[in-house]
C-alpha cells in the first residue's frame, strides 16, 4: 500500500503548493469565477431539465466542517484528521465542484448526501451506477452520473451509490493495495484529454476547455 504526502499546505498564511499530479491537473483547471466558492454546507443545487423543480444534495457532515483554508487558484480547503474536502475555483451558476480526498486508510469510506426535493419526488439507482431523480409522475428529470475515484497511483477506485432512507450514500471500495491519497470525483473535463488518458505526466496551470474529452466518465455530484 502506498501513502505518499499529498501536498505542503502552510495554513498561517495560505499557501499552498500541491505535489499530488492528479489533484493539480484538478485544481488549475481554467478558474472561471473570483467569487469566494460556497462553504460545502450550502449543498449542490441540481436543476430539472424540464424546469420543473430542483434538488438539493448536502455532505451531511458539512456542517461540521469550519471556515476551510485557501488553496492554489482560488480552492478552499476543509481539514479532517484523515480526510479532507476540496472546493476548486468554478463559475458558481455552474454548480461548484465538491471533492473528497482521503489522505490515508483511517478515512471513512462512507459518505452521506442529504437530499431535499419537490414532494412525491424520488432517488432511483440505475443498473449503470448512476442515479435518476424521479418527480411526481415517474419521469426522470435530473441525472446524477456514477461517481469515480482515482489512488495515488493513479488507479481506477471503485465506487458506487446507495440510497438509503432518503440519503445519497457514496461508498468507496478500497483494498490492501490501494494507493492513498484517494481522490474522489475529479472534474473529468480538466483530466482526461481528447484521447482518454489523465493529464498527470505534465502540468499545464490552465489547461484549454476543449481539450475535453466527450466520452469522459458521466457527471456526478460533484459536476
Amino acid at each position: 500500500m502506498t501513502d505518499r504526502r499529498r501536498r505542503t499546505f502552510d495554513s498561517r498564511d495560505g499557501d499552498a503548493e500541491v505535489v499530488e499530479p492528479l489533484l493539480r491537473a484538478v485544481l488549475s483547471f481554467a478558474p472561471r469565477d473570483e467569487s469566494p466558492m460556497p462553504h460545502p454546507s450550502e449543498g449542490i443545487t441540481l436543476r430539472a431539465e424540464n424546469g420543473s423543480g430542483n434538488v438539493r444534495l448536502e455532505l451531511v457532515i458539512a456542517g461540521d466542517l469550519g471556515p476551510g483554508i485557501p488553496g492554489p487558484f482560488g480552492s478552499r480547503f476543509y481539514e479532517c484528521e484523515s480526510f479532507e474536502v476540496i472546493v476548486p475555483q468554478r463559475d458558481p451558476r455552474e454548480n461548484a465542484l465538491l471533492m473528497v480526498h482521503l489522505l490515508n486508510s483511517r478515512a471513512p469510506h462512507r459518505f452521506e448526501f442529504a437530499t431535499s426535493m419537490p414532494p412525491r419526488w424520488s432517488l432511483r439507482l440505475e443498473h449503470d451506477g448512476s442515479v435518476s431523480v424521479l418527480d411526481e409522475g415517474g419521469e426522470a428529470v435530473v441525472f446524477i452520473g456514477r461517481p469515480w475515484a482515482f489512488d495515488a497511483d493513479l488507479q481506477p477506485v471503485p465506487v458506487y451509490y446507495t440510497i438509503e432512507n432518503g440519503l445519497l450514500v457514496q461508498n468507496i471500495v478500497a483494498t490492501a493495495d490501494t494507493g492513498y491519497p484517494i481522490l474522489i470525483d475529479p472534474d473529468p473535463d480538466a483530466i482526461i484529454t481528447g484521447d482518454g488518458r489523465l493529464v498527470t505526466e505534465a502540468w499545464t496551470p490552465r489547461l484549454v476547455a476543449g481539450e475535453a474529452i466527450e466520452s469522459a466518465p458521466p457527471r456526478s455530484l460533484s459536476g
